[in-house]
């Protein structure tokens, strides 16, 4: 998928768990959706996407789930403990915003799953591809879904 794609859709994910447990400052809804959805997905494709013979291409370096969900949390918890030190938002919302980074980084992995190139799972010691789908990552259709889907969940949240 696109990156946009993965931050609207992360970013509907994030604020609507944020919002059911407990998070009703929209700002900061808003805004740590956004930072977290953003940080999360381009350090995802950066670090995890190489270049070979003119092609970018998926490695097993951030897309697997465990990988995937280990950045996320990293990320997160210094988010948190910056906006927890910057800001008064409290302990509870702090740990609220740090438990959003695997969410993150597991809905990036669901999907590039839907994806022809899919994501990395170890087999008998190696890692291979695998896909719940083959569409092409460009794929109008389903990047503007989840494009809706997220935008649809942004609003559940606020309202």
């Amino acid at each position: 998928m696109r990156l946009r794609t993965h931050v609207i859709f992360s970013m509907g994910l994030i604020t609507l768990t944020e919002s059911a447990l407990g998070i009703s400052n929209v700002v900061l809804l808003l805004g740590s959706s956004l930072v977290l959805s953003y940080l999360i997905n381009f350090l995802i494709d950066v670090l995890g996407h190489e270049e070979k013979n003119g092609f970018t291409r998926r490695t097993p370096r951030t897309h697997t789930m465990g990988r995937s969900f280990t950045l996320g949390l990293i990320i997160s918890i210094l988010t948190a403990m910056f906006l927890y030190y910057m800001s008064p938002i409290g302990i509870y919302k702090a740990l609220i915003i740090a438990l959003m980074g695997p969410v993150t980084g597991w809905s990036h992995m669901l999907l590039d799953a839907l994806t022809e190139n899919g994501i990395y799972v170890k087999r008998k010691g190696k890692w291979t591809r695998f896909a719940l789908a083959h569409f092409k990552y460009n794929n109008s259709a389903l990047n503007w879904l989840f494009i809706v889907i997220g935008v649809m969940l942004i609003i559940k949240s606020l309202f």
